[in-house]
């Protein structure tokens, strides 16, 4: 089985590059576990993560990770910045003095995601990155557009599934691994409601946002775009209190918003969680808001996800509100 390391570049308090709300280390990590879930399904693949959640790990510890593991490849992401604006465009690093195989692999990678759609491909750069000079396997650095530059952000909001997609693909062929057969879809699961009727649990959640958010809304279990708003608020409430996001809050899902959206996954706690599963049970999808994301939780986003032509991750991240955000 081949081995491959995924590294999100940057982590914990090394947020690397900041454009407003936005930060490079939030965009590493969400290609690089969806990359490995792409891995993952294809099967023959044992992916290893330098890491999985907002932590920072030192450069060299994430060489000595792959190396550890005798990879076969090692893959960091990563998202370019300019104080120049205008500039924009993705790119693949390889060290100084690359192997064949780091070159061919980086070239491979890149010219899948440049026919994803990019504004501009800067090609293959070479450079005396710790990550590759210390990692002994085969192994590239992506650039994944300017995070200062707003439509290289567009298109990885936009194309970020497809960016995934070509990612994977290239590791895979790199690695000439053969996927195991694909699935035909199958339509979503969606849990019975839980107990008491529709109507009783809308009320509890407009009545749950008047007193949290003093929303001013009528209880009368009817949701529609006035209760949706408050919702929203809800949600810019809490990327102020927790992240310092600076929002205005509107109740209008815009590009601020989605740009200051931090991923919610299985194990997290708290009233985004509640705003999620808010979300998710308005939309049909059944689960019990109570501020814990639990499997019950896990499984509602993922048939959500699938029902919507997203990644099935089970991880809300920005894709993942704004169509719950459009459809509620």
């Amino acid at each position: 089985m081949a081995t491959v390391v995924l590294d999100a570049g940057h982590g914990g308090y090394d947020s690397g590059a900041v454009s407003g709300t936005r930060l490079e280390k939030d965009d590493n990590l969400r290609m690089a576990l969806a990359v490995g879930q792409r891995l993952k399904d294809c099967g023959g693949i044992n992916v290893i993560y330098t890491r999985s959640t907002d932590v920072f790990i030192p450069l060299l510890e994430r060489s000595q990770i792959s190396n550890a593991a005798n990879a076969d490849l090692f893959v960091s992401f990563h998202r370019n910045a300019s104080t120049n604006p205008n500039l924009n465009g993705v790119e693949a690093w390889v060290y100084t003095n690359p192997s064949a195989k780091s070159v061919a692999t980086a070239n491979l990678i890149l010219s899948r995601v440049v026919s994803a759609g990019v504004q501009r491909n800067l090609g293959l750069a070479y450079g005396n990155f710790s990550v590759l000079r210390q990692t002994y396997a085969p192994s590239t650095l992506l650039e994944l557009g300017f995070i200062s530059n707003a439509e290289d952000n567009r298109l990885f909001d936009t194309r970020f599934d497809a960016y995934a997609d070509a990612i994977a693909s290239g590791i895979i062929s790199s690695l000439g691994v053969t996927c195991r057969p694909v699935e035909p879809p199958q339509p979503p699961v969606i849990p019975p409601p839980p107990p008491g009727d529709y109507v009783a649990n809308v009320r509890r959640i407009q009545s749950t946002l008047n007193e949290r958010y003093n929303a001013g809304l009528v209880a009368d279990g009817i949701w529609g775009p006035v209760s949706n708003r408050a919702l929203i608020r809800a949600f810019q409430t809490e990327l102020n209190r927790n992240f310092n996001a600076g929002l205005v809050t509107d109740g209008v899902w815009g590009p601020r918003t989605r740009a200051a959206t931090r991923l919610v996954r299985q194990g997290d706690r708290g009233n985004i969680v509640w705003i999620l599963q808010a979300a998710l049970y308005v939309n049909g999808f059944s689960t019990i808001p109570d501020g814990i994301f639990g499997p019950v939780t896990d499984l509602a986003v993922r048939n959500f996800q699938r029902a919507n032509g997203l990644g099935m991750d089970g991880i809300a991240g920005p894709n993942t509100f704004e169509k719950l955000f459009a459809r509620a």
